[in-house]
């Protein structure tokens, strides 16, 4: 166990006041230094201001008195304040009650915010006239930093989240695990090996036999990406054009006779480039989170030339 002095700011009703104290803590956990911010007062708080500090500074030394601060007026808060601004899906932290956590990664449309732990901000009716941080003594693992989270959504005002520990590398939201996890995937995926049999001989009129040198079905992975455990699911379809005009689109892959799931006949004799494209759509959980679609499918292409002979009748005694 360790002892440090810990300084936190202490807020009332439109009252903030910076207090250290001691507080012991387990090795290896960091406490959140909350640094002082700037707010924008009012030219009319400002005499206010002055003569605060002023009265401040004639306290004796060791004393800690409330100093009255306005709140800002920009609704769109601090740039100062604001830690991590953004939109879509936020993945929030165990910590944080099971159904706030789903409904803020399931709001692809929805506004988030990460502010410093204890700031006065007009965000939305979560303040009720009233300070959100009446003290904030808690600590987050090494490697985190402690936050204060606010979410907007569906027309409803900004509502707080609450206290959150976020890696220093910052938030994490689902269109990036999903990025993450369709890169992993697709350098998973089996290439593409399409198949015509017979192999020589083909004769116009007679079905040629395709496949797709893959598997029909469900797909399933496990991966660790960007600190997150996600289980993907993956369903594939595959495009046919055979070169002739003709074209399929379908959820079997074929195969070598005698699998005959993707066939088709030419009717006059040439060379043809086939081509064909697997089309792999996914969705994905995260760390108990989800379904979530990945945003773009995985595709892959494949080519394979087929040349057509002219058959010819033989009349046999």
């Amino acid at each position: 166990m360790v002892s440090s002095p810990m300084r936190w700011t202490e807020c009332g009703a439109a009252t903030c006041a910076d207090t250290v104290i001691h507080r012991t803590a387990p090795e290896g956990v960091r406490r959140a230094r909350v640094p002082a911010y700037r707010l924008r007062v009012p030219r009319h708080f400002a005499a206010l201001a002055i003569a605060a500090v002023l009265v401040l500074a004639a306290q004796p030394a060791g004393l800690a008195m409330a100093v009255p601060i306005a709140p800002t007026a920009d609704v769109h808060g601090d740039d100062e304040q604001d830690r991590y601004v953004g939109t879509g899906g936020l993945l929030l932290p165990a910590s944080v009650d099971s159904g706030t956590r789903r409904t803020v990664a399931a709001c692809a449309d929805c506004a988030w915010r990460l502010t410093s732990p204890c700031v006065l901000s007009p965000l939305g009716h979560a303040f009720d006239g009233q300070s959100p941080c009446l003290s904030v003594v808690r600590g987050c693992a090494a490697g985190d930093q402690l936050l204060r989270g606010w979410f907007h959504g569906g027309g409803e005002p900004w509502g707080e989240i609450g206290l959150v520990c976020i890696a220093t590398s910052g938030p994490l939201t689902v269109s990036e695990v999903g990025r993450a996890a369709r890169d992993r995937f697709e350098q998973d995926l089996p290439a593409l090996a399409p198949t015509a049999q017979p192999g020589v001989g083909i004769v116009a009129q007679v079905p040629v036999v395709f496949g797709a040198g893959q598997v029909a079905g469900t797909t399933r992975r496990s991966y660790r990406v960007l600190d997150a455990d996600v289980e993907l699911t993956a369903t594939p379809r595959w495009g046919w054009k055979f070169g002739d005009g003709a074209s399929l689109r379908t959820a079997d892959p074929g195969g070598r006779y005698p699998v005959i799931g993707v066939t088709h006949p030419y009717r006059r004799a040439g060379d043809y480039s086939v081509a064909i494209t697997a089309t792999w759509s996914a969705a994905f959980t995260v760390d108990g989170l989800g379904p979530f679609p990945v945003a773009e499918p995985v595709t892959q292409l494949g080519h394979l030339p087929v040349r057509v002979g002219e058959g010819r009748a033989l009349l046999t005694p």
